[in-house]
């Protein structure tokens, strides 16, 4: 596997990075872009299962825009990957890397249908030079929506560890049908979503999310302050396993610019424990540092902690999770991330699980 990653990263070096562009803007309607992306990580741990091992995976990400009026959207999104990193070696509760590989993209959610992600319709309707509303359908990514943050909310480019994308407490759905309503007045942002997905035992359910926002522009630079809630049908399995519970729950997320080099974000989570959960509460945080501070803008640095409270009857007592990376561009079209990651999973009664995740990302965009 590793010759097989080491050839797809040079494959990345010698012929694609040299001849990519940002993106192809076909006319002024029709935008295409796309990232290559190789990764690698290496996972060093006391548990003899995880001891060494080292795996990688390549992903192709396809977006295809199209915009016929300044109030009309269509958007689809593709994926092709090969390989599935360490995501289904170590034993640890938490992804270290939260991006959709081999596995993930085959057979999306049980509805037969491979490689495409995303494929929806925004229609935006401009109520006065401050308000604006839009609405949306199709196969949708909840993530776009709700829990989004500036500084820790994109595997791509930012953390690689699930935790430091997107909260697992809040349960997203992610590339099934649904609907979004967006309100947008001034600083002010409100955004509703329902989507119906299947959960691990194969139930349709429905997923219902509700995020209130607020953007604020001060000397040190702009933040944005974000509260959510979300519920769903009764369709979970609860601990007895004699009936099905719903999930609901509620977060914030956080990102303040302080200043043009330093950012922070936080992040912290709350689920009613009824149905079978791992986790019931969960807190991140960190900081962004800028590449200015060393005269390169696009570098960039990131650091972050989690802690992950497990429910009552889980087998999980806690979890912490600690992650820092350190990305360098290497020209307009590309830049590479060195990344170390340390995962605790504090258990009740078996063996504590822990172990180092060291790993090497490598983009090229157009």
């Amino acid at each position: 596997m590793k010759k097989k990653l080491l050839a797809v990263l040079n494959v990345l070096l010698v012929f694609a990075l040299p001849t990519l562009a940002s993106a192809y803007d076909l006319n002024e309607k029709l935008t295409i872009e796309g990232t290559l992306t190789g990764i690698y990580q290496m996972a060093i741990s006391t548990l003899k299962a995880i001891d060494d091992k080292g795996r990688g995976a390549a992903v192709l990400d396809l977006g295809i825009n199209f915009h016929p009026t300044d109030k009309d959207e269509f958007q689809i999104t593709l994926s092709y990957a090969a390989g599935n990193a360490l995501n289904n070696i170590v034993p640890f509760s938490l992804m270290p890397y939260a991006d959709d590989l081999e596995d993930d993209l085959k057979d999306i959610n049980g509805r037969h249908r491979d490689y495409l992600l995303e494929a929806w319709y925004k229609r935006k309707f401009i109520l006065s030079k401050d308000v604006s509303f839009g609405i949306t359908g199709g196969i949708l990514d909840s993530t776009r929506y709700i829990d989004d943050n500036n500084f820790a909310n994109c595997e791509v480019t930012q953390f690689m560890n699930s935790i430091f994308v997107n909260k697992k407490t809040g349960n997203f759905p992610s590339y099934d049908l649904g609907g979004v309503a967006e309100l947008d007045i001034s600083n002010f942002s409100a955004r509703g979503l329902i989507m119906s997905s299947k959960n691990e035992e194969g139930r349709e359910y429905n997923y219902y999310a509700l995020q209130l926002g607020y953007r604020i522009d001060t000397s040190l630079g702009e933040g944005n302050y974000r509260i959510y809630g979300f519920t769903t049908n009764d369709k979970f399995l609860n601990w007895d396993g004699t009936g099905e519970e719903s999930l609901q729950g509620f977060g914030i997320s956080v990102d303040q610019k302080l200043g043009e080099i330093f950012g922070i974000f936080a992040r912290a989570g709350w689920q009613d424990n009824r149905a079978v959960i791992d986790h019931d509460a969960a807190c991140s945080g960190g900081l962004n540092i800028n590449g200015k501070l060393w005269g390169r803008k696009d570098d960039e640095i990131g650091l972050g902690y989690a802690y992950l409270n497990g429910s009552d009857k889980a087998e999980i007592d806690n979890t912490n999770a600690i992650e820092a990376y350190t990305k360098f561009k290497i020209s307009d079209f590309s830049d590479i991330t060195f990344d170390v990651q340390y995962v605790n999973d504090n258990m009740k009664q078996d063996e504590d699980r822990d172990g180092f995740i060291y790993g090497v990302r490598l983009n090229a965009y157009f």
